[in-house]
């Protein structure tokens, strides 16, 4: 799992927060981004034993050259870097106050949820998320649709520190007894 707080540190601008939990999603996510990066060098390769071969002329050679190399340059940085980059900078930040989810490059899936809004947390893991570590972690919010964090490492004591805050949040006032208003009653005056 990610780090685990000892002390007291501000998180976005709030001090006095302190961090329970911060962690990245699985690295599982990393898999698919290795395996283009590997597959795709493998292919320049090829491709330039290819040039090497076929291409006679050395002024043509380096034109194939360079329209390979810009290619490969563009195929890596969308398919293994950027995903890459994606990964390291999407955090799950438990703190005393609140549950955190920033996925980097997307500003419309941020998840800013107060403890005190939680109504129950739970998590769902299939039996290949149990074997890698992972799993989906759900946050109900009362009347409100559910919060659904996916691909959570050790989704398990992510579960068990955020259920721990929410145990150690005071009780909620008692509601205030509502007054009743006057009734009004049809019929004449002085009658009941």
């Amino acid at each position: 799992m990610g780090r685990l707080s000892s002390g007291v540190r501000p998180i976005g601008g709030r001090a006095g927060e302190a961090l329970i939990v911060h962690t990245h999603p699985h690295w599982r996510q990393l898999v698919r981004p290795s395996l283009v990066g590997i597959v795709l060098a493998g292919l320049a390769g090829i491709a330039g034993g290819f040039v090497e071969v076929q291409v006679p002329n050395p002024s043509d050679r380096g034109t194939v050259w360079a329209m390979l190399a810009v290619l490969s340059l563009l195929v890596a940085l969308r398919f293994a870097v950027w995903p890459a980059i994606r990964w390291a900078r999407t955090d799950l930040l438990v703190t005393d106050e609140r549950v955190l989810f920033r996925p980097a490059g997307s500003t419309r899936r941020c998840v800013d949820v107060p403890l005190r809004r939680i109504s129950a947390v739970r998590f769902r893991h299939t039996l290949s998320d149990r074997a890698m570590g992972t799993g989906t972690l759900i946050l109900e919010l009362g009347h409100l649709p559910p919060v659904e964090i996916e691909d959570v490492p050790e989704v398990a004591r992510v579960h068990a520190a955020v259920y721990e805050e929410l145990l150690r949040l005071p009780p909620p006032p008692p509601p205030t007894p509502a007054v009743q208003a006057a009734r009004f009653r049809w019929g004449l005056p002085g009658r009941r």
